[in-house]
């Protein structure tokens, strides 16, 4: 096997076509994501005539945690 080797410094050049540069970097405050409608409303008696203990929970669905809890004490009297 023969050959010869050698070392010296190299500098890289990357060039691309038509002398184009890098894109947008886009905005540096997260642009504009749309429009989003997060009403939620309860209406049209839904509610209307309820009985017994009635819980109710709402949510936009972004980040939402409900945590609900219902603690009843009844004191009842036989005769």
């Amino acid at each position: 096997m023969g050959g010869n080797a050698t070392t010296g410094s190299t500098l890289a050049t990357v060039t691309t076509g038509n002398g184009a540069s890098g894109g947008n970097g886009g905005s540096a405050f997260g642009g504009n994501a749309g429009v989003f409608n997060a009403s939620n409303t309860i209406s049209g008696g839904s509610l209307a005539n309820s009985a017994g203990i009635t819980t109710v929970s709402q949510n936009t669905g972004a980040n939402a945690l409900i945590q609900q809890g219902v603690t009843v004490q009844a004191n009842m009297t036989l005769h």
